[in-house]
């Protein structure tokens, strides 16, 4: 592949004539957050519908709707700039697997609980992204990624204060519960980020589509994440246990 001269100085400003390998890259990406987000749109039966008859409170399932309707404004920013690049976000492409786990196990959910883990760890790595990307080499994405970032990390936020609610309504048995489901959905936070050896990784930071390796963000990520599961007094699961990816 091959690869820009001065990536400081990459700028482009509209889909047109971008370099076939930088679009290709572009289009990736963008299709990654647009498989995950259009779910909100186009499938509120699952993401919405059913989360909300689980939420036990009305302030949980006001929260979670306000949540919902950022995720479906997400996804029509992902449509807009794929569309613009030529890609349809349409049936065969929701069609596509789904390129991150731990968005199957927030469908699979049957526990209120989980909603809130899910929003810890996957609405925080959507954060994570969305800070990657302000400032980015493509100036139609860096336009919306200042919102996006400030957005997901209050969805975050909400996933913490999910947790937090809920230790303090379900006391020592709802701790325990939180725990034993904390040893599936940590280790797939942590995957989220991908291999820590993924070529395409350092193709999207010399392209300015990105500033950090996989590595660096999961870093960043994990002490985040362990800095607020003490705060709630919730032991650290095993970095290592039930990891698919490392």
């Amino acid at each position: 592949m091959s690869q820009p001269a001065n990536d400081s100085q990459i700028t482009f400003t509209s889909p047109h004539g971008l370099p076939t390998d930088y679009k290709e890259l572009l289009v990736r990406m963008l299709s990654i957050q647009a498989r995950i987000e259009s779910e909100y749109m186009l499938a509120a039966d699952r993401t919405l519908m059913k989360p909300l008859a689980l939420a036990p409170t009305p302030e949980d399932k006001a929260e979670y709707a306000a949540f919902w309707s950022d995720e479906v404004r997400h996804a029509s920013y992902w449509m807009k700039l794929l569309e613009d690049l030529g890609t349809n976000v349409d049936a065969e492409f929701m069609a596509t697997p789904m390129p991150i786990y731990i968005f199957e196990m927030r469908d699979q959910s049957e526990d209120w609980i989980e909603y809130g883990l899910f929003s810890f760890f996957a609405d925080r790595q959507g954060a994570y992204m969305g800070h990657e990307w302000v400032g980015c080499s493509y100036e139609p994405l860096a336009k919306i990624a200042g919102r996006v970032h400030k957005e997901e990390m209050g969805h975050a936020a909400l996933g913490y204060r999910f947790m937090r609610r809920y230790l303090a309504r379900e006391g020592e048995r709802g701790r325990e519960r939180l725990i034993r489901y904390l040893a599936k959905w940590y280790p797939a936070g942590l995957d989220m980020f991908g291999k820590s050896g993924s070529k395409r990784q350092y193709d999207y930071v010399r392209w300015g589509l990105r500033r950090r390796t996989n590595e660096q963000m999961r870093d960043d990520f994990t002490t985040e994440v362990n800095n607020l599961l003490r705060k709630l007094d919730i032991p650290i699961p095993d970095p290592a246990a039930g990891r698919r990816f490392s």
